[in-house]
Parts: C-alpha cells; sequence; structure tokens
C-alpha cells in the first residue's frame, strides 16, 4: 500500500464528515497536495489564535494538516515541512480522530525534526 491509499483508507473508515475525493479536491483547489509513494498530505494555509487556543479568520500564521499518511520510513512531520511553500508561525494538525489541536512553534517544530 502507498501512502495515499492508506490516507484513503484511514479516511473511509474514521471520518465521516467528509470522502477523500471531497477532502483531495478542496485541498487542489484551496491548499497544499503533497504526495509521494512514502507520503501524502493534505495540508491548508489557517490563522491560530494563541491566546485564546482557537482558530479564527485573518491573515494565516499557521499550516493545518488535515490528512497526512506515510509508509516504510518516511517522516510525515518533516515532509510536509519541506513541502509548503513558505513557513508560517505554527504547524497543526489533530491526532488520529481527537478534538483538541496539536500546534507547533514552526521553528522549534524544525529544529526537532532535522535532529532526527
Amino acid at each position: 500500500m502507498i501512502a495515499w491509499e492508506k490516507a484513503k483508507q484511514w479516511q473511509e473508515e474514521n471520518d465521516a464528515t467528509a470522502t477523500f475525493e471531497e477532502l483531495l479536491g478542496w485541498h487542489l483547489a484551496n491548499g497544499l497536495v503533497h504526495a509521494t509513494a512514502q507520503v501524502f498530505v493534505l495540508m491548508s494555509e489557517v490563522r491560530w489564535n494563541a491566546g485564546e487556543q482557537r482558530f479564527e479568520d485573518g491573515e494565516p500564521n499557521c499550516w493545518f494538516v488535515r490528512l497526512a499518511s506515510a509508509v516504510g520510513h518516511a517522516n510525515p512531520v518533516r515532509e510536509y515541512m519541506r513541502a509548503a511553500s513558505h513557513p508560517h508561525q505554527y504547524a497543526a494538525w489533530f491526532r488520529r480522530s481527537g478534538f483538541e489541536p496539536r500546534v507547533y512553534n514552526w521553528d522549534k517544530l524544525l529544529k526537532a525534526t532535522t535532529r532526527r
């Protein structure tokens, strides 16, 4: 199984809010899609309000990963940071089907992923 197939399988089994094809289409038109045999990522630019700990409307300062998968020894976080057209202050995603976003400082996350 390659990375996009793994992502599609997870999406179909765990998220009833949108189909894989809907997410892919939206990110092709409005976000960023990064796909190799080892890594698949759907992400978009959003605004994170660190003081209030919530996403909001406004100038983007965060890359939000909606769906990602990796196979083999690929590091999906490192790959998605490479795929981003430019850095932002934050990087965020939800872990599996959790409801609390995981939000990280971009520079600190970059340093942590390049040490490995």
